[in-house]
């Protein structure tokens, strides 16, 4: 693992069945105590829910900085990546962005960020054939 902070876009991390990439980089860097951010389009109360339902009352233990409301067209120090990268107090080499997010991966790659997406499972249900009536004349 060379980054040294993990920025997780809440897209990344539904509240059921994410992708298990995320899943396992997130507990990686709670195993070596890096420091994690979360960032989310979601306006404060949405995301709260969505971190409530899927770390309960664990996600202010595991994420050091939230930002909600982000506007990943930003630029500048208004930038979501460049207020999360200053909250940790960790350079933009040093930092990956997990996210499944068009918007949140062209911000980043714009900060210099590092971007992993995870791998993102489609559950399909099986396609039933269709049934043709045979009629005999």
């Amino acid at each position: 693992m060379t980054a040294q902070a993990f920025i997780f876009d809440l897209s990344a991390l539904p509240a059921q069945g994410g992708p298990a990439d995320a899943e396992r980089l997130l507990d990686e860097a709670i195993e070596h105590g890096l420091p994690c951010a979360l960032i989310s389009e979601l306006p404060h109360r949405q995301a709260g829910e969505q971190l409530r339902r899927r770390f309960g009352d664990a996600a202010h233990h595991i994420f050091s900085v939230v930002l909600t409301g982000a506007d990943f067209g930003a630029r500048g120090h208004k930038a979501p990546y460049s207020v999360v990268l200053d909250q940790l107090g960790v350079p933009a080499d040093e930092a990956l962005a997990v996210t499944t997010s068009p918007r949140a991966i062209a911000a980043a790659r714009n900060a210099r960020i590092g971007v992993r997406t995870p791998a993102v499972q489609i559950m399909r249900k099986p396609l039933r054939k269709p049934v043709v009536q045979q009629t005999r004349h």
